[in-house]
């Protein structure tokens, strides 16, 4: 489900993502591409987004990953 470019400003860097799979009651994770990679944010039991399974090198900073649920989750109430 690939959308339109949904554009993110954070600490006055902007970033362009798209939407993979968005959430929902029944799936509390978000799927995203941004900067040509995959990433899937989970929903755990504290009500924190976090990133799934990061790779080493490649992974999101936590106040960025918060920014886009934020946004992501105006869009899909969960």
């Amino acid at each position: 489900m690939i959308g339109f470019p949904l554009r993110l400003n954070y600490k006055q860097q902007d970033y362009i993502y798209y939407i993979i799979s968005a959430p929902s009651k029944k799936s509390l994770t978000i799927e995203i591409l941004l900067d040509g990679k995959s990433y899937t944010l989970i929903l755990n039991e504290d009500k924190l987004w976090m990133e799934k399974a990061p790779e080493e090198n490649c992974s999101l900073e936590p106040g960025l990953i918060l920014a886009i649920s934020r946004a992501v989750t105006l869009h899909y109430p969960v």
